[in-house]
């Protein structure tokens, strides 16, 4: 996710160099394609990923991914780990899982398929500190203009090593969906002429309850080096307005704190700020933001992006919104329920063809029948109001509590 922030980040100062008082279409003078890399490996035992991409002209901004490099990382301690290109996650992944141990340092090696090669400096494990307290409160700040659930992060590293943190979270959410079909329809025999059909409906087990999960984007960090004591205190993670559809059922997010070198909180807090109207629009502006990653071929060639190794801990919380006395926010969508008669098949009588409303919202707009009366009266709602899996899945996650 970040890959595609630092790409945004480059773009956007190249921008920054155009100006001009009448519109033309923007095209590439003197383009320069750049090497993008991120990757964060960490203690736990898991494939690692790193992320290569290249700049694409202004006139064609798509992230251009590089899936034909050799990848390692080559650990102090004498271990060798080697990667491969994942076409489905389109990341590189190491063959291997592993995690990075402490007291051993980690370089990342590169070479593209035009025989140019390119490395990092050494990174080393900071210290684990585990997150010590993960909670969320009702806040309601009129200046802000927030009314919701802060989901907050309080950490102290008593050995007053670790002072840089990185936040990132997934969370998941129950979706019930409030007008459940109990029917799979299936229009048959439909005659233009006539406007004629029939409906076949199959009964089937309602997909009524759904989970999704949605992961954190940005960057999100903090420092203790200009504070007191060596400890986050109601950090905020994540914000909920009261209005937020996925609190309608119930709610769970996993929050994952890394611990950071100072030149990998360094880099992405200028990375972050220039992120900001105002710090892209400043004076003295570089456009180009090193990293730690260099060619070794041409220590003078631009290279954007990080490789750092990062300590994580993480914990999970679950609530509802009447935990903190908020009303049932609305759902995803408007799930107005439609009650059409199949006998009404003109609009001669200044009211609308319901006969051809019911087959143009089933044949075109997926709508479902959620009852069926008479042989002739339709009660019909969007998928989304449905049938969940329409936006969601059905598969319960291992790790859910009710």
């Amino acid at each position: 996710m970040r890959l595609r922030f630092l790409y945004t980040i480059f773009i956007s100062l190249m921008l920054l160099q155009i100006s001009c008082t009448e519109p033309y279409e923007i095209e590439t003078v003197d383009f320069e394609s750049v090497l993008v890399v991120e990757s964060t490996i960490t203690n736990e035992v898991r494939p690692q990923v790193v992320k290569l991409s290249k700049t694409s002209r202004l006139e064609d901004p798509e992230i251009l991914i590089v899936n034909s490099a050799t990848v390692t990382v080559s650990a102090s301690n004498g271990y060798n780990y080697s990667f491969y290109w994942d076409s489905e996650s389109g990341n590189y992944l190491s063959e291997q899982p592993f995690s990075a141990a402490p007291n051993t340092s980690y370089i990342l090696k590169i070479v593209t398929s035009d025989g140019k090669r390119y490395s990092s400096t050494a990174v080393t494990l900071p210290p684990i500190v585990e997150i010590g307290s993960l909670y969320a409160e009702r806040i309601v700040d009129a200046m802000d203009n927030k009314d919701g659930v802060q989901v907050l992060v309080d950490t102290e590293d008593l050995t007053g090593q670790a002072k840089y943190f990185r936040y990132e979270y997934e969370e998941t959410y129950k979706i019930i969906a409030p007008n459940p079909s109990p029917y799979i329809s299936e229009i048959i025999n439909y005659n233009p002429s006539t406007g004629s059909y029939e409906v076949v409906l199959t009964p089937r087990e309602p997909e009524e309850i759904c989970y999704s999960t949605e992961f954190s984007s940005g960057i999100n960090q903090t420092t203790t080096t200009e504070l007191n004591e060596n400890r986050v205190f109601r950090f905020p993670v994540r914000y909920l307005s009261k209005f937020d559809a996925k609190l309608q059922t119930r709610y769970s997010i996993l929050v994952k704190q890394y611990a950071q070198s100072v030149e990998a909180y360094t880099f992405y807090k200028i990375i972050d700020e220039l992120g900001s109207i105002e710090s892209l629009l400043s004076q003295g502006q570089p456009g180009y933001v090193a990293g730690n990653m260099v060619s070794e071929a041409n220590p003078e060639e631009k290279v954007l992006g990080f490789f750092e190794a990062s300590s994580m801990t993480s914990k999970r919380i679950y609530f509802n919104y009447e935990d903190f006395s908020l009303e049932k926010p609305p759902y995803f969508v408007d799930c107005d329920l439609l009650l059409l008669d199949y006998r009404d098949n003109t609009s001669l009588d200044n009211d609308p063809d319901e006969r051809e409303i019911i087959y143009n919202y089933l044949t075109y707009y997926d709508y479902q029948v959620v009852s069926f009366a008479q042989n002739f009266l339709y009660t019909i709602a969007k998928p989304e109001c449905t049938v969940c899996t329409s936006f969601s899945s059905n598969v319960r996650p291992s790790f859910w509590e009710d």
